[in-house]
């Protein structure tokens, strides 16, 4: 079997709790605030298990929320790892065959 290293003594859920301070959002009918998992500008998700399943229609906020968190916990928002040297995307040229 393969050493693992540990990357905390914490005991899983890492993360508690998610929530959006209103008084910190300019405008609540720009994205991403206007999706339908932030409506009611009460949001909040707490996590008590160290699994979490997020579930919801498409173009609900599943991914975005995901990626907020991940962007928050230092992850490139184009992907890749912790550590990841991370791409300026800012001038990409889309191309459609």
């Amino acid at each position: 079997m393969a050493y693992r290293k540990q990357l905390t003594r914490l005991k899983a859920p890492y993360l508690k709790r998610i929530l959006i301070e209103p008084a910190r959002v300019e405008d609540w009918e720009k994205y991403p605030w206007n999706l339908p998992i932030f409506r009611g500008h009460d949001f909040e998700l707490e996590f008590t298990t160290p699994i979490t399943i997020i579930v919801g229609e498409n173009g609900t906020g599943k991914s975005t929320l995901l990626e907020a968190i991940g962007a928050l916990a230092g992850y490139d928002e184009a992907g890749g790892g912790k550590g990841y040297m991370a791409i300026d995307h800012s001038r990409a040229i889309d191309r459609f065959s």
